[in-house]
């Protein structure tokens, strides 16, 4: 199995566990809020987590990715040499296609 199909693999299994976590913490616990009494002691920060943070994560998250993204945008644009201006290069009529030249 390839590196490509791996890293395809555990983002599929992830996707997958998040859908399942959030559907579990967000739609079947309103639904059905007595599933929250069946959740071990002790575990019921992760099994029955607040809604709220179960909303302002990924908007959190969201906003974290933009940041990054800009900052990296940033980081490029800061690091990057200017280019060379073009009139710097020596364009011969050789070097234009046939097609273009002026008779």
């Amino acid at each position: 199995m390839g590196k490509e199909k791996i890293i395809g693999a555990l983002i599929f299994i992830i996707a997958l566990l998040v859908l399942v976590y959030y559907t579990w913490g967000l739609l079947l616990l309103y639904i059905f809020p007595t599933l929250a009494d069946v959740v071990p002691a002790g575990w019921e920060w992760l099994l029955a987590p607040d809604p709220m943070i179960l909303i302002i994560l990924p908007i959190w998250a969201a906003a974290v990715l933009i940041m990054i993204i800009a900052m990296w945008i940033g980081w490029t644009m800061l690091t990057t040499p200017a280019p060379e201006p073009l009139e710097d290069f020596d364009f011969d009529e050789e070097s234009i296609a046939p097609e273009k030249r002026e008779e």
